[in-house]
């Protein structure tokens, strides 16, 4: 059952805790006045494995309740500027490219040196320098390519094998709602000798694809049916939904091209205003130890931020290692992803 958070009580808390002095002027961090935290979340086969991992021994070594607000990324981000002065969400866990907005959005985050959480140490640099350190990633999902084995052979190295003649019209790619699109565009605009800031490389090369697309698919449960009934046979999607396919028996697999997976990335950013503000740094230090990370990544099979969790299994198998991951600069992306969803609708998708 989802759980409705009593913005009431959550103001109250606030107010004792002014009352109180505790809050008498900002950036020093306050002293928690409950044992409660309030973070956000997404459900199912997720929120079981980061319960396991992150929530239930966070709650047993702290004896703190943590109350989840499920939803997307966007809303937690709104929610956290539209009610900065009496926060309803002590962290907000935001996915690119929102996050980017975040960092750049003055007094409503905390920033998060290593001394507040030194588990950071231990983060690639990718999912804490990225934030300017105003943020810190948890995990990553990569993106890369998928194909069904039984049609594609041999399994493709590159991306630019999506433009092969033989892929005409069985090649399925994300829109803009699916996850996936803006790096599509920086993908091709690199495999032509462009980069974050140069995309016009990537709109030519991918109007040149568009004669082997099948569809530019609205959500990520759509592809499903495609490839089990084999309409679409290669494209880029997300590792953890290829394994979904592969587990139900169709002769499915993701690879990391040579050029690299981009990655989605789910990140911790801290109400500045939050009057459990040092329970929730502690919450996110706890989340990078080594020990929550492993359980995470060998249950979930997703990736994770610690340089140096230990995978094992399947999982080692199935997430993407740091080393084969493409970095792409979301700092220069952000500012230009109006401009690149009009030219995906009228030159790409049109």
């Amino acid at each position: 059952m989802i759980k409705k958070i009593p913005s009431v009580s959550r103001r109250s808390v606030l107010k004792g805790a002014a009352a109180a002095g505790v809050i008498a002027g900002f950036p020093s961090i306050v002293r928690a006045q409950s044992k409660t935290l309030v973070t956000t979340l997404y459900g199912g086969i997720y929120e079981k494995n980061y319960r396991l991992a992150v929530i239930e021994p966070f709650e047993k070594k702290t004896g703190a309740k943590i109350e989840i607000k499920y939803g997307g990324s966007g809303e937690w981000f709104t929610s956290s500027v539209v009610n900065k002065d009496n926060p309803e969400l002590d962290i907000a866990f935001l996915s690119l490219p929102v996050a980017m907005k975040a960092i750049k959005t003055k007094d409503v985050f905390i920033d998060l040196p290593l001394d507040l959480i030194p588990n950071a140490k231990d983060v690639d640099p990718i999912f804490y320098d990225l934030y300017d350190r105003k943020g810190v990633g948890f995990n990553y999902a990569p993106y890369g390519m998928v194909y069904r084995t039984d049609k594609v052979s041999p399994a493709p190295t590159s991306w630019g094998d999506l433009w092969k003649p033989e892929y005409a019209g069985k090649v399925l790619l994300p829109d803009l709602s699916g996850g996936g699109a803006y790096e599509t565009i920086v993908i091709a605009a690199i495999l032509n000798g462009g980069s974050e800031t140069d995309l016009e490389p990537g709109y030519e090369a991918l109007r040149k694809l568009k004669e082997n697309v099948f569809r530019f698919y609205k959500n990520n449960n759509e592809p499903v049916p495609i490839y089990e009934q084999a309409q679409a046979i290669i494209g880029g999607w997300y590792s953890a939904r290829a394994y979904a396919i592969a587990d139900k028996g169709v002769p499915f697999d993701f690879t990391t091209p040579k050029e690299g997976s981009p990655v989605g990335v789910l990140s911790y950013h801290i109400a500045k205003n939050s009057p459990n503000r040092d329970l929730a740094v502690e919450f996110v230090n706890f989340s990078l130890s080594k020990e929550a990370q492993e359980t995470f990544a060998n249950n979930m099979e997703y990736g994770v931020v610690h340089k140096h969790a230990n995978i094992t299994g399947r999982a080692r198998d199935r997430i993407t290692p740091h080393d084969q991951l493409m970095r792409l600069d979301w700092k220069k992306i952000e500012p230009q992803m109006s401009a690149m969803a009009e030219r995906w609708q009228r030159e790409i998708v049109s």
